[in-house]
């Protein structure tokens, strides 16, 4: 652990600021002491955790670096093996120990202000530039001062991991097992990586103490998202009683769902004609809903649908963990409203269940709910889609029937709100170790005699290919619509997103 000389003296002040916006006190003594590390000093300052990672003994299938890290694969008679490295000399570590420990003897408490953790990382780089710029020759000081801060609160490796663009989610089952992940062109990979106890705590602490929530005994379970190099990440966190072997994480990097819908047509993962389809629907004022099981690549697609829909439509957003694009910067309107974990929701009144039933309010064109996940989430879900509400949303289910069968089963939803549903599409990953996701189905909710019945309109064939299976004239046009609307609309996405060559709208 890197230890604080003078740091000690300052921590009775940051307590007594943090608990202005915390209520328990004595929560916020110890987690901020974890955090901090106040201790006393050895004569010489501790190695950094990044001189765990070791340099890699194999030739490996892929290598690429994001500086000050170096990224390796290879595969072994085990399947495929990942390595996390750093590119310093050893010269430079050196100097590096004590430019972290500098920079935890002189951070004044008061500079940590508001309180956050994007905060205190902000206040820990500019002290490490500082020193770093004390250093002859050094020319990598962002990078470096970014190292330095999240050494100094214990965090480095994690930060590796997070700079690592091809991780699509990492974890660890226990406080004693290895790290492994799943990678965006490797798929599964094991590692040799232990989170140390310092790292371990280090994650406990971001989780407890800059959210304002308790991580106890009968609490041990939380989720919350982050920013790290450059990353947005949602990490997830069970401790003893709920984690048998006490420590369990699943970090996943959320902006990798960053892919455009032409890229995922190019990918294979949907048709042009069916990703015209669902634009062109969406653009009418339909609901798309996106249903699969955990991994099979839900957000990346409501991602690349968000971003293909014209940016003038207002977008209103409600996610407990922020998993959406950012895309203010490019000229879309959008508001985004967090409200508190699934997990905690008992305990605030900021559900997302309340802020479905206000988004009346907010005058949207398309609401964005990201997952449904509760029965709280579906009845406040389907009392907005009666009222009118249309957008994109996430479900948990290995198909359009099981999700049906929840909904009406286990939350109790009335059969006839199904018909409000639209358009639902059905994602799957054929081998739950290699990257590989794609659509598997697209219907739509129909009724027929007065009953709600699913109407397939894509399916995939035995050769593989998203091929359409209904005729234009079966579809049913969002209420209000009329078939050649929807046809118009689809045809001018088929300019947009599949080229003029994609004939969407024959036979």
């Amino acid at each position: 652990m890197i230890p604080h000389r003078d740091l000690s003296r300052h921590v009775g002040s940051f307590i007594a600021r943090a608990a202005q916006s915390l209520k328990d006190l004595g929560q916020i003594s110890s987690t901020l002491l974890r955090i901090l590390g106040a201790r006393a000093e050895p004569a010489t300052p501790s190695p950094l955790l990044v001189e765990l990672c070791e340099e890699t003994e194999h030739h490996p299938s892929l290598h690429y670096e994001s500086y000050p890290f170096a990224y390796s694969a290879y595969t072994s008679q085990r399947g495929n093996r990942y390595e996390l490295n750093v590119s310093l000399q050893q010269g430079l570590l050196l100097r590096l120990r004590d430019v972290v420990q500098a920079v935890s003897e002189t951070l004044d408490p008061a500079a940590v202000d508001p309180l956050t953790f994007g905060r205190l990382i902000e206040v820990l780089e500019q002290l490490a530039a500082e020193q770093l710029a004390l250093i002859p020759g050094q020319t990598r000081t962002r990078e470096l001062s970014e190292l330095v801060a999240f050494e100094a609160i214990g965090m480095s490796r994690i930060l590796g991991f997070a700079k690592d663009r091809f991780i699509t989610e990492f974890y660890v089952d226990s406080d004693s097992s290895p790290l492994y992940l799943d990678h965006s062109k490797l798929g599964r990979c094991d590692t040799s990586i232990l989170l140390t106890e310092r790292e371990r705590r280090a994650i406990e602490t971001h989780m407890d103490t800059f959210r304002g929530y308790s991580l106890d005994y009968n609490t041990p379970s939380l989720k919350n998202d982050v920013e790290m190099g450059g990353a947005r990440l949602r990490i997830s966190l069970d401790l003893d009683p709920v984690s048998v072997n006490r420590f369990a994480l699943d970090v996943r990097r959320l902006n990798v769902s960053s892919l455009s819908l032409p890229e995922l047509i190019g990918m294979g993962v949907v048709s042009a004609e069916a990703a015209c389809l669902l634009v062109g629907w969406l653009g009418l004022g339909g609901n798309v809903t996106i249903v699969g099981e955990t991994g099979t690549g839900k957000t990346t697609l409501l991602n690349a649908l968000d971003e293909a829909l014209d940016p003038k439509l207002r977008r209103v957003y409600i996610e407990d963990a922020v998993e959406t694009r950012d895309l203010l910067e490019q000229g879309y309107h959008q508001m985004k409203i967090k409200v508190d974990p699934y997990e905690r929701s008992e305990h605030n009144l900021r559900t997302k269940g309340a802020e479905i039933v206000k988004v009346l309010h907010r005058s949207p064109d398309v609401v964005i709910l990201s997952e449904i996940q509760s029965e709280e989430h579906s009845k406040a879900f389907f009392h907005s889609l009666s009222s009118g509400v249309r957008g994109l949303q996430t479900f948990h289910a290995s198909s359009a029937e099981q999700a049906i069968r929840r909904w009406v089963n286990v939350h109790e939803i009335p059969k006839q709100s199904l018909l409000d549903l639209g358009v639902l599409v059905q994602m799957f990953r054929p081998d739950r170790i290699k990257p590989l996701r794609i659509v598997s189905r697209i219907c739509q909710v129909v009724s027929e005699g007065g009953e709600p019945r699913l109407r397939d309109l894509y399916i995939r064939d035995k050769t593989a290919s998203l091929t359409r299976v209904a005729p234009w004239e079966r579809l049913v046009p969002p209420v209000g619509r009329s078939l050649e609307e929807l046809i118009e609309s689809v045809n001018r996405e088929a300019s947009a997103i599949g080229g003029s060559e994609v004939a969407v709208c024959s036979g």
